[in-house]
Order: structure tokens, then C-alpha cells, then sequence
């Protein structure tokens, strides 16, 4: 069986959407300072790392507005166009998981409104110095979830650190018995 390259993206949106909840709803009882305190990471607290999850996502999705069948994205005007990697866009996990909520669903909305032709289609895009991109859009956005992946591991090890238990973080879990 081969499985459509739409149909993997779709499984992870939904395991982005899934596993992003799944921390919201461990921290959400979590003490302010507990969340923000430096521990040592890249973005030195949990807060930190999952702000700059929202930051590159926001990146890209706005890179993405002119695809085809993307319209969607503006959805997006609402949200502050992030300046930097490391850039706290929200101070509070509830702030943040209304964002976030709001991110992961356009995500899948994105993916439901894109074909296979246009995830084939070479994406123009700038990075944040400024270079010019050209690559494949479907694989553009397989790094944006693969890059959420790696980030929310970080994220995993401090909130263990904060004696936080996530639970099954495995994508297997979302793939559907034959």
C-alpha cells in the first residue's frame, strides 16, 4: 500500500494538534515562575521553548500565504509576526494555548486544503536573514512538524525534570488499525 503524501501530513497535524493539547493540559496547574524558570535548555525555560515553537510556526505559515488554496492563512492577522527565534509572544499558558489551539487547528485546515500537485510544487520563500528558498512545499511543511517534534522532546525532558508526567507521546497511537 502506498500511502499518499497529503495523507501523512494530515496524520502530523493531527499528532502536532494532539501532542501540543497533551502538554497543555499537563502544565496548565503548573506555577507561573515554574514554567519560566531557566533550566538550562536552548531557550532556557519550558515556556521559553514552547514560545519559540509558536515563533517558527508563525514564520512559516506566513511564508505560506500566497500558496494556492492557502487562503485560509488569514486566519493569521490577528497574530504578531514574530522578529526573532527566541521571541515571548505569550507571557501566560492560558494566552498560549489559545494561540496555540488556534495554530494547530490551521494547520490541519491547511493541509485538508492543499492537493497532492500543490505539495509538489516548488515553494518560494525567504528566511529570516533574508535568503531566498526554493524548495518543495510538502516537504517544507513535513520539516515545520518534524521541527515541532524535535522542540517538544526538549520540552518532554524539562517538564520530567519538573516531575511531570506526559504520558504515551508515540504518533503510532493516532495511526489507525488495518
Amino acid at each position: 500500500m502506498t500511502l499518499p503524501f497529503k495523507a501523512h501530513l494530515e496524520l502530523m497535524a493531527r499528532y502536532n494538534q494532539w501532542m501540543n493539547g497533551k502538554i497543555l493540559t499537563t502544565i496548565r496547574d503548573v506555577p507561573e515562575d515554574g514554567l519560566w524558570a531557566d533550566r538550562g535548555a536552548f531557550f532556557k525555560s519550558l515556556m521559553g521553548t514552547l514560545n519559540h515553537l509558536m515563533v517558527a510556526d508563525l514564520l512559516w505559515l506566513n511564508r505560506m500565504r500566497a500558496v494556492k488554496g492557502a487562503g485560509l492563512l488569514s486566519a493569521l492577522d490577528p497574530f504578531t509576526v514574530p522578529l526573532a527565534l527566541n521571541q515571548v509572544l505569550h507571557e501566560t499558558v492560558a494566552s498560549y494555548a489559545t494561540a496555540r489551539g488556534t495554530l494547530d487547528a490551521l494547520f490541519i485546515d491547511l493541509i485538508a486544503a492543499l492537493d497532492e500537485e500543490t505539495l509538489a510544487e516548488p515553494f518560494a520563500y525567504n528566511d529570516s536573514r533574508g535568503n531566498p528558498h526554493r524548495k518543495t512545499l510538502g516537504l517544507i511543511l513535513s520539516h515545520v512538524f518534524n521541527h515541532q517534534t524535535h522542540h517538544r522532546g526538549q520540552a518532554t525532558t524539562l517538564m520530567t525534570q519538573m516531575g511531570l508526567d506526559l504520558g504515551v507521546t508515540d504518533i503510532h497511537t493516532l495511526v489507525a488499525e488495518l
